[in-house]
């Protein structure tokens, strides 16, 4: 497989702080190396914000705008963009990536967080601009960020938000009267992986039929917070009750039997956080090993 790895150096927008050192640690922890020993072609990409910093979220559309141009390079030559970041919000840029590489496609989003991402201006408790990207994504909050990238919301039916545990009240409310569909991370305690996974991917796998008769297609998004903090202690906002590397792995395995994968994004990773044997930087090499398997 030839493989991209785009990496995108910024926690809302600000370089080599916090998350936005996640990137660079992979990349250190041997990210291409790994790759290319399981036989495939790798390059690595790095993208520029685009502008000085001005606001959070002009910054992060700067960002994001960067992203979308090395994720349409990279499909249009054939090849697996692999989107490492410091925030969610890089999946907006992966999503505009996709749309411009093949405009008559639309892949659905399959989004592993610990979180909802889906609170808007009005029902965030804090106001944090990563607590919303899911809800951008799908045109609820800052409906600027589609005119600034180009490109346009992905219908809130094809996205699948599996593992969610901590949730604000108000985004909780709102995810439950979308149509998004939710496997949260107490179902996911409750019935297994292996239950309750599969049916939903199932639905969300038939509401979009492939072109031209080809399979369907995704977008598979990870933030690795999904995981327990048990096994990656190197996140911002760490949350009891999440997957283990092993479901994690059996997760993206389930949405490749599914789907043609388009692009991964992987996020959040903190390195400061992490343990002394580096658990989150080598579950983040695990995804990407998985997302690439042949």
């Amino acid at each position: 497989m030839d493989v991209t790895l785009i990496v995108v150096p910024y926690d809302l927008g600000r370089e080599d702080v916090g998350s936005g050192r996640g990137p660079a640690a992979f990349l250190k922890g041997g990210a291409a190396e790994a790759l290319r020993a399981h036989g495939h072609d790798v390059t690595v990409v790095t993208v520029p914000r685009g502008a000085p910093f001005a606001d959070e979220l002009q910054a992060v559309l700067d960002v994001d705008a960067a992203v979308a141009e090395a994720v349409a390079a990279a499909v249009a030559a054939g090849r697996l963009p692999i989107v490492l970041a410091g925030n969610c919000n890089a999946a907006l840029g992966v999503h505009a990536g996709l749309a411009k590489a093949a405009p008559l496609a639309t892949p659905v989003a399959v989004w592993l967080d610990a979180h909802g991402d889906f609170n808007t201006p009005e029902t965030s408790e804090t106001g944090y601009l990563d607590g919303m990207p899911l809800a951008m994504l799908t045109g609820r909050a800052h409906a600027e960020v589609w005119k600034r990238l180009r490109g346009r919301p992905l219908p809130a039916s094809l996205v699948l938000l599996l593992g969610a545990r901590d949730l604000d009240r108000g985004e909780a409310e709102a995810l439950a009267a979308s149509e998004v569909t939710v496997v949260s991370g107490a179902e996911l305690r409750a019935q297994s992986l292996g239950a309750a996974a599969p049916p939903a991917l199932d639905a969300l796998a038939a509401r979009l039929p492939g072109p031209a008769g080809g399979g369907p297609t995704a977008h598979l998004h990870v933030d690795i917070d999904v995981l327990d903090p048990a096994a990656a202690p190197g996140v911002t906002f760490p949350s009891p009750g999440g997957l283990t590397l092993a479901e994690l792995v059996a997760a993206v395995g389930l949405v490749r039997e599914r789907f043609t994968v388009l692009a991964l994004s992987l996020t959040s990773f903190t390195p400061e956080r992490d343990d002394d044997t580096a658990s989150t930087l080598q579950a983040g090499l695990a995804v990407m090993e998985a997302a690439t398997r042949g």
